[in-house]
């Protein structure tokens, strides 16, 4: 079983995540994997500097720490993950004056070639869609304007899973929501989305759950978590199963909506 950091260590540890989350307003899902990036650098200091304190390094360190990452068979994108986080928590600790220049700046590293952005062409797109219109049942009713609001809105995942429907004004065609860092903004309704989505409100809707929120899985049970709404998992594998089954190449995901 892993050790914890050392006490000091794990002090600055807790106060680099209250920042990330509480003052850069990051997500949880950046905050838990820049965590647990500095969690292993640090059980990396106990073992191989008995613990030398995160305040101390140099980017040798840094540098170190990184290829014996790579010798154990962690990946390019995982070790560039790693250094990001890094580099967060030393401007973090710049930021307080715990030191005096950032030690991960000057860490020769190539970051890795598979963090390139991955997009759908138009015909991609129009491909996806038309699959997820041609299925038949509630799912995949409610998936089509899901995948339609992805496309034309541009919305992250989580702020589509928990997009409310007063947060709607189709007659101003417009959705007022809280995105990422809990900035309010405001989307347009475009008129590509607008038949899709009315249908979705007018139609499907009323026929699904009683809920506040826009999209609701039509398979859940009354005893599940995400009764009532549609959560994030089942939004991704929903993205997946489409694109696959159109037979779109590559990576299918939410995010690559966005581009």
């Amino acid at each position: 079983m892993a050790k914890k950091p050392t006490s000091d260590n794990e002090g600055t540890l807790a106060a680099f995540t209250s920042h990330l989350r509480l003052m850069e307003n990051r997500t949880a899902q950046t905050v838990g994997t820049y965590t647990a990036h500095v969690r292993t650098f640090c059980r990396y200091l106990d073992k191989e500097y008995d613990g030398l304190a995160l305040a101390k390094i140099e980017t040798r360190h840094i540098h170190l720490f990184l290829l014996h990452e790579g010798e154990r068979g962690i990946s390019e994108g995982t070790r560039s993950l790693a250094y990001f986080a890094l580099k967060a928590l030393y401007n973090f600790l710049l930021a307080i004056g715990d030191v005096e220049v950032n030690p991960a700046l000057k860490v020769p590293i190539r970051h890795s070639q598979h963090l390139r952005t991955e997009v759908y062409t138009d015909p991609q797109a129009d491909q996806i869609l038309a699959w997820a219109l041609a299925q038949d049942g509630q799912r995949w009713e409610v998936g089509h304007t899901l995948l339609a609001t992805l496309r034309y809105s541009g919305m992250r995942l989580t702020e589509l899973a928990t997009l409310r429907l007063d947060q709607v004004d189709f007659g101003a065609r417009r959705m007022s929501i809280i995105g990422k860092g809990q900035k309010p903004r405001m989307i347009p309704i475009p008129p590509a989305l607008a038949p899709a989505l009315g249908h979705h409100l007018n139609v499907v809707r009323p026929t699904l759950t009683t809920s506040p929120f826009v999209f609701v899985n039509p398979g859940s049970h009354e005893d599940t978590q995400f009764y009532g709404w549609i959560g994030p998992r089942t939004i991704y594998q929903m993205v997946r199963t489409a694109g696959e089954e159109a037979g779109v190449s590559g990576r299918h995901f939410p995010h690559r909506w966005r581009h």
